[in-house]
């Protein structure tokens, strides 16, 4: 089957949305993408545009971007050039800190409605695989790359995964494509250039087939992968805690190690945070599951804290730095934005105080929480410690001086949870 034609299925099964964002290197690869897209949008009914992305991490790369505009051009597609000036911290990978300063890029540019393509094959399926079984990653890591995901407000597809680097290289010469040849791709400190140059020629020599070997065994990953995620969607209601969005660390306990990693796993994967490491994950079963009620542990990686506040699990943002001496005046005509919390009050909010609001002009306004304030509740006609009141809703202590607290002429009248 041709590319052109392979690639207008892939689309129809994949996706409905008409609006592309063509990831666009100037590559053999993502510009045998391109043009096999403009072959068969003859009918106009798919909205193309690519975006460049330059790193800044090499000298060479500084004419790519007009050549990427130029090939836009005669193509009739509009392309965005996205400058990085990336700088790899000392230690890291410049492959993985490129490649996450990319996709935010890919992340912040997408439109609405809009389907972010890149072109991944079939060889780039196989040595992501042997990547993955290098690490010693699971069957999530084996599943490799995915033909689909989401991504970002939108999706993610990988179209020419069923397409060798080969069938793309006829397609270039049948169509007499002007392409750039990056150096660093030759670069062997790389690990896919490792592989690419040295390994799997080799692996080619005694098996000739063995990308789509590879290619089909990540596939059976990615079958098992849905699979588990079947019966672990399943699961993880019957295993959820007291409070919303939280597992019960008891519950957990009674599972089998293999069967509570993966639920919590998928339960980190659900709400849409990086997986932990294996080391991390048996941090989580022994330092958390197993510390004590009055405990409050927590494991931390990128972009996610797993805390532990009596029996439930909880797996957050990590907590950003807040003044807990703060006065904010509240002009109650209008809602009021705290962003560093992600809360935005509004006057529906103090409904239950409006009569107080419209009787008397006081100054509202926000604080919180400093240690020993009590508040007057009406319908029960007595005056309780807020204290109390966070230990009896269970609130955890780390979410305790981030509730703002409406106070009106000095005194506490109402509880923001």
């Amino acid at each position: 089957m041709s590319i052109s034609l392979d690639l207008l299925n892939k689309l129809n099964s994949l996706t409905t949305a008409k609006k592309l964002l063509v990831a666009y290197s100037g590559g053999l690869d993502s510009h045998v993408l391109l043009h096999a897209l403009v072959a068969i949008n003859s009918s106009q009914t798919l909205q193309i545009r690519a975006i460049y992305i330059d790193h800044g991490l090499q000298e060479a790369a500084k004419p790519w971007s007009q050549h990427c505009l130029n090939i836009c051009s005669s193509l009739d597609v509009n392309c965005e050039i996205a400058s990085l000036n990336l700088i790899v911290p000392k230690g890291k990978s410049v492959e993985a800190v490129a490649r996450e300063a990319r996709y935010q890029m890919f992340s912040q540019r997408l439109q609405q409605d809009e389907v972010l393509v890149t072109a991944h094959h079939q060889d780039d399926q196989a040595e992501t695989l042997l990547i993955q079984l290098f690490r010693g990653a699971g069957v999530n890591g084996l599943a490799a790359m995915p033909v689909m995901s989401r991504f970002a407000s939108g999706q993610h597809i990988r179209p020419l995964l069923g397409q060798s680097r080969q069938s793309l290289e006829q397609y270039a010469q049948q169509h007499k494509l002007e392409t750039i040849e990056d150096p660093s791709n030759q670069n062997q400190c790389f690990d896919r250039n490792f592989l690419r140059h040295d390994i799997v020629p080799r692996l080619k020599n005694r098996w000739k087939s063995i990308n789509s070997l590879l290619a089909r065994a990540a596939q059976h990953q990615a079958e098992a992968k849905i699979l588990f995620a079947e019966y672990l969607e399943q699961d993880l209601p019957q295993l959820a805690g007291k409070r919303s969005g939280t597992l019960s660390i008891q519950k957990l306990k009674q599972l089998s190690v293999p069967r509570c990693k993966a639920i919590i796993r998928y339960f980190l994967d659900q709400k849409g945070f990086l997986a932990p490491s294996e080391k991390k994950l048996r941090h989580i079963l022994s330092d958390v599951l197993n510390a004590g009620q009055s405990a409050m542990p927590f494991v931390h990686w990128q972009g996610i804290e797993v805390r532990r506040f009596q029996d439930d699990l909880y797996a957050i943002e990590p907590l950003k730095m807040h003044n807990t001496e703060q006065i904010i005046h509240w002009n109650t005509n209008q809602s009021l934005q705290l962003p560093y919390l992600k809360r935005i009050l509004k006057i529906d909010h103090l409904v239950s105080i409006n009569d107080l609001l419209v009787k008397h002009h006081y100054r509202v306004e926000i604080r919180f929480r400093q240690g020993g304030e009590k508040i007057y509740q009406v319908q029960r006609k007595r005056t309780k410690s807020l204290k109390k009141i966070f230990q009896e809703r269970h609130i955890p202590t780390w979410e305790r001086d981030r509730i703002p607290l409406v106070y009106i002429d000095n005194t506490l009248v109402f509880i923001l949870f």
